[in-house]
């Protein structure tokens, strides 16, 4: 009991002696006008009328010169003006997250729309290639047929009907590869042969593991031994013995010519 009489006369000598807190309400006050220009209206409206309410409380008291609750007051915004600082730069770091996450979202969805319109210019390039020497090549044949005598067959003819066998075009589907092209039975039957697809296709592949769906490949006829050489040895066949014995070859192209031969 004598300690809390004697608190209480500490404290009622400590108001009685010091002066009116006039500094301490003006450093308060610039302190929530920091607080307005920091932008609080905006992300913490409510905690900025709370504000707002203690500043008219405070210009009450100062009015009164009721020192005792002017110290008491002045105390407590500033306890307030501490938790508000501290939820206003954490709502603030939140909105520039925000803010930073829907920039990254805006920027990928612009670089998956770029990428899209560089594979679709890619592809009308390379159809628009293909058509005109597709074109090019069909009137080649077409005045080198009609140069000779029509009972005769030529090798222009026997050539014609082996592309038509063994096409000179391929169009690429979902996850093809140029090695699994080359393995198809009616391209060459022998994967290692892919690098010569990459060769006569650089005009339209930049990276020999990516395909786009849709493009149209030339597919390399009449190859030479050396071009199969260089072509099985880039794609790290172990040696040229290991043809299968249906992949396409200069002998297996002869075969052809002498079967077509005895057709008629």
């Amino acid at each position: 009991m004598k300690k809390i009489l004697l608190a209480l006369c500490l404290f009622t000598v400590f108001f009685s002696c010091a002066p009116f807190p006039s500094a301490d309400i003006a450093k308060t006050k610039l302190e929530i006008e920091g607080l307005y220009y920091a932008d609080l209206p905006k992300y913490l409206p409510e905690d900025w009328v709370l504000l707002k309410e203690l500043w008219q409380k405070l210009d009450e008291v100062e009015s009164a010169k009721n020192k005792e609750e002017a110290y008491r007051l002045n105390f407590y915004i500033n306890y307030k003006i501490s938790q508000i600082e501290e939820k206003l730069n954490k709502k603030k770091k939140e909105e520039e997250e925000k803010i930073l996450q829907a920039k990254k979202i805006i920027e990928e969805e612009k670089q998956r729309k770029e990428k899209i319109e560089v594979e679709q210019r890619e592809k009308s390039t390379s159809e628009l290639k293909i058509s005109e020497i597709t074109m090019e090549e069909e009137s080649k044949e077409q005045k080198k047929i009609a140069s000779v005598p029509k009972q005769k067959k030529t090798l222009e003819d026997i050539r014609y009907k082996i592309e038509k066998r063994m096409p000179s075009f391929y169009t690429v589907k979902e996850d093809d590869t140029l090695e699994k092209i080359a393995e198809l039975p009616y391209i060459y039957n022998d994967k290692y042969y892919w690098p010569l697809i990459y060769k006569y296709n650089r005009d339209q592949i930049s990276n020999p593991k990516k395909l786009y769906k849709g493009q149209i490949l030339r597919i390399p006829r009449n190859i030479t031994i050396d071009e199969i050489y260089k072509a099985r040895e880039e794609a790290g066949a172990s040696s040229f013995k290991n043809i299968p014995k249906r992949a396409y070859t200069p002998e297996k192209y002869k075969q052809m010519i002498n079967e077509l031969l005895l057709e008629e």
